[in-house]
């Protein structure tokens, strides 16, 4: 088994029936409550009904966790995400039993030399140490952060130790998320293909594609986050080859995300040091 995906859809929140641009604004805030809820899962449109999809996918899954377990614990995050789509949209929500999966702590490492760390988060921290030449800048219960050159990753904790989320985040949406035909407009362009504009046929990155496992969403300081979910097991080199594919996801997104940005108009992205309130 490589990758793991695991989606259900609310048809309550849809963009089929959103006409006016607050219609629409809403149904793109609900996505990104859903996904300040429950660290780790992805939301997105369908493409074909316009209809919320809420997964909780990883790009580095191999042999790592029995099936069931990974399944389990993916489950319990989308049954978490579903829950906090529910609320946010007024209808009826059932809370979700806190997840057990206590009895994979301890032991997590990536294949290279002896030292082993307490979670699956402290691990990954270290493989991004080690092959992507970051350097710790901080860390506390939640999460440690990490530099390299200009980008920050932050990886945070699951509330269970075989669990992860890494993260970059950029400013200067402040102006736009106030607006919602702004809003709108941001959303949309997540959903279009982004490429270099040096080289537009040789590659592409779509934040929304239903086939990438690409994490994104607006925090509602307007603060734009781009992640990926992964976990780890106990004892094992698999992690190793797991934690690849996650940083090589995740290094794709970044980049994906500066190119972003800088193809954005003024009036959707901008440097809010120089940007009255």
């Amino acid at each position: 088994m490589q990758g793991l995906s695991l989606r259900t859809t609310l048809p309550e929140c849809t963009l089929q029936r959103a006409t006016s641009a607050t219609e629409k604004a809403t149904a793109y805030r609900c996505l990104d409550h859903v996904c300040r809820s429950r660290p780790g899962a992805r939301g997105y449109f369908d493409p074909a009904s316009g209809d919320l999809v809420v997964a909780v996918e990883s790009a580095g899954f191999g042999e790592q966790l029995r099936a069931d377990t990974a399944i389990d614990i993916a489950l319990f995050m989308l049954e978490e995400a579903v829950y906090a789509a529910r609320l946010f949209l007024g209808l009826p929500a059932t809370p979700v039993a806190p997840a057990r999966a206590e009895q994979f702590g301890g032991g997590y490492h990536f294949g290279e030399g002896m030292r082993t760390y307490p979670t699956a988060r402290d691990a990954f921290a270290a493989y991004l140490v080690k092959h992507l030449s970051c350097e710790e800048v901080s860390r506390d219960e939640r999460s440690v952060l990490l530099r390299s050159g200009p980008v920050d990753y932050e990886v945070m904790g699951m509330g269970w130790p075989s669990g992860f989320m890494v993260a970059t985040t950029t400013r200067g949406f402040r102006h736009s998320m106030r607006d919602d035909a702004r809003y709108v407009q941001i959303q949309e362009r997540l959903a279009q293909p982004v490429t270099n504009p040096e080289r537009p046929g040789e590659w592409s990155w779509n934040f929304r594609d239903p086939g990438r496992t690409a994490i994104a969403y607006f925090q509602e300081d307007g603060s734009f986050v781009v992640g990926q979910y992964g976990f780890g097991s106990p004892r094992t080199d698999a992690n190793g080859p797991a934690y690849e594919l996650v940083a090589q996801a995740q290094s794709l997104g970044v980049y994906a995300m500066t190119l972003l940005v800088e193809d954005l108009p003024d009036d959707l992205y901008s440097d809010e040091a120089n940007r009255p309130n």
